[in-house]
C-alpha cells in the first residue's frame, strides 16, 4: 500500500526527471497560475429533505455528486425528548456552510439537534445522535489544500529551474501529471 510519504517522492523524482531531460520549457510563462481544478473537486453524499430516520433516507437517497465547489456532506438530526429521530436532513454544501463552528449539538426545547459536517464520499451515512458523533471532518479538504500548495510549490520550483532548458512538455501536459497525482493522493488518504 502506498504511503502519502511514497507518493510525494514520486512528485519531486517526477520533476527531477524533468529537469534532467530538459523538459518543461514551455512551462515558463507569466499568466497567472490556475488551481481551479482542485477547488472543482465534488464529493457524493446521501441526500435526502424532510424524512423521519435515517434508514428512510439513505433507502431513498438521491444517489448522484455533488455540484463542483460542493465538498461537503451536511447532515441535520433532530431528535425528540427519548432520542426518537423526528427529522433528518442530508445534502451537499460548500465549505462556507460546513465549518468547525457550525457542528454540534443543542437542545431546544424537548428535542436535540445535532449537525455534523464531513468532506468523504458517503461520509454521512449515519446520522449525529450527541455531541461525540455530530463532528466535522474536513481530512480530505485539508489533503486538497496541501497538494494545492505542493504543486503550486513545485510549478514554481519546476519553472525557475527550466528557463534555459529546451523541450518539447507543455504546460497542459504538466497540468495533467499534477492532477493525476493529486487523485493519487486522495485516493490514498481515502482508502484508510
Amino acid at each position: 500500500m502506498f504511503t502519502l510519504g511514497m507518493l510525494l517522492s514520486c512528485i519531486f523524482i517526477t520533476n527531477s526527471g524533468l529537469e534532467e531531460h530538459g523538459i518543461g520549457s514551455n512551462l515558463v510563462d507569466n499568466s497567472p497560475k490556475d488551481f481551479s481544478d482542485f477547488d472543482q473537486y465534488a464529493v457524493t453524499c446521501y441526500i435526502c429533505v424532510n424524512v423521519s430516520d435515517n434508514l428512510i433516507c439513505n433507502q431513498f437517497a438521491i444517489d448522484r455528486p455533488c455540484k463542483p465547489g460542493e465538498t461537503f456532506c451536511h447532515t441535520l438530526h433532530i431528535m425528540d425528548s427519548k432520542g426518537t429521530s423526528v427529522l433528518v436532513n442530508k445534502k451537499c454544501t460548500t465549505e462556507k456552510e460546513c465549518q468547525r463552528n457550525k457542528v454540534g449539538c443543542v437542545e431546544i426545547d424537548a428535542q436535540t439537534m445535532c449537525i455534523s459536517c464531513c468532506d468523504q464520499n458517503y461520509c454521512n451515512v449515519n446520522v449525529p445522535t450527541n455531541s461525540s458523533t455530530a463532528t466535522f471532518d474536513d481530512k480530505i479538504t485539508k489533503m486538497r489544500m496541501l497538494a494545492k500548495n505542493l504543486f503550486r510549490e513545485q510549478e514554481k520550483a519546476l519553472t525557475t529551474s527550466v528557463k534555459q532548458a529546451s523541450g518539447a512538455w507543455t504546460r497542459g501536459h504538466y497540468r495533467e501529471g499534477v492532477l493525476v497525482l493529486m487523485w493519487l493522493i486522495i485516493l490514498v488518504i481515502g482508502s484508510r
